[in-house]
């Protein structure tokens, strides 16, 4: 009977494995190691990811904004970049098996919808320009799919395995002596919470920080001077400003922290699109929804 972790080498490497299969092999020796953190992020490639998961950074691709004519289908649709910029920015948060089936796509494209006040925002955006207002869409190429998550993830489990067959952890006759577990539990893996191609391996007390995805980092920077502008505009009444003050204050903070938490980010945007959003003359601008949908 072969050795699980030289099993998983050879799947890893046979360009027929299925992704799919080759994920459920890796959680096989995941769980048998005992290796939590590799079997937490094997679950959520193979479940996907919840709104509320800080994605790994090769999740996150740059989509080309569209509008859809009603004669010549999906046409390019320009925006100043610093509005644009959020908006492509598209978080791959399906499973695995389900982003298998959109890079099976015969046009080679597929296409997402943006939140209802999102698309609502744009629309007036379009209205106001050119009196004519088309549905806003975000069209993702299936190579980014297929090359940039999907390949990225076989490529991780086969790092990790030959990581593990270096070591001499093989499991032979499909399980792992003890020795073999005390070697992998003397080693600190990170998969998805790292910036990078590859996985992260320390020893067991070394200094590892999480870091945020590159999106949520400009986007959070981004909001934190679009607040400051909005503020000191003194449109705004005391009450509102004041509310607003307060969250900026939790943005920057968690802007200068080494390990910012993504719930507070998340919460702080909920609280100030709430402000905005009920504050007088309109405040809630084309500029600051995009950075707020962003980290929602």
């Amino acid at each position: 009977m072969p050795a699980l972790v030289p099993e998983l080498v050879n799947a890893a490497m046979e360009p027929s494995t299925s992704p799919s299969d080759l994920l459920r092999r890796a959680l096989v020796v995941a769980r048998r190691l005992g290796v939590s953190e590799l079997t937490d992020w094997i679950s959520r490639e193979l479940n996907g990811y919840d709104s509320d998961e800080v994605l790994p950074d090769y999740r996150r691709v740059q989509g080309q904004l569209m509008v859809e004519h009603p004669i010549r289908g999906a046409i390019s649709f320009f925006l100043p970049p610093d509005i644009a910029a959020p908006l492509s920015d598209f978080e791959m948060r399906q499973s695995v098996p389900e982003l298998m089936q959109l890079a099976q796509s015969t046009t080679n494209v597929c296409y997402r919808y943006f939140p209802l006040e999102v698309e609502h925002m744009l629309m007036q955006q379009m209205r106001k320009g050119n009196g004519v207002a088309m549905r806003p869409v975000l069209m993702i190429h299936v190579v980014q799919i297929q090359g940039g998550v999907i390949e990225k993830v076989k490529t991780r489990v086969l790092e990790w395995a030959l990581d593990l067959e270096a070591k001499g952890v093989l499991g032979e006759g499909m399980t792992f002596t003890p020795q073999e577990k005390q070697t992998v539990q003397e080693q600190h893996y990170h998969f998805g919470d790292v910036s990078g191609s590859q996985i992260q391996i320390g020893s067991n007390g070394s200094n590892q920080t999480q870091t945020q995805t590159g999106g949520d980092t400009a986007a959070l920077s981004a909001l934190i001077d679009v607040l400051r502008e909005v503020i000191q505009q003194g449109s705004l009444e005391v009450e509102a400003r004041e509310e607003l003050q307060a969250e900026l204050a939790t943005l920057q903070a968690q802007a200068a922290s080494p390990k910012p938490k993504r719930a507070i980010i998340k919460a702080t945007a909920g609280s100030i699109k709430a402000v905005l959003e009920n504050a007088a003359g309109g405040v809630l601008s084309a500029k600051v929804l995009p950075y707020l949908t962003a980290l929602l």
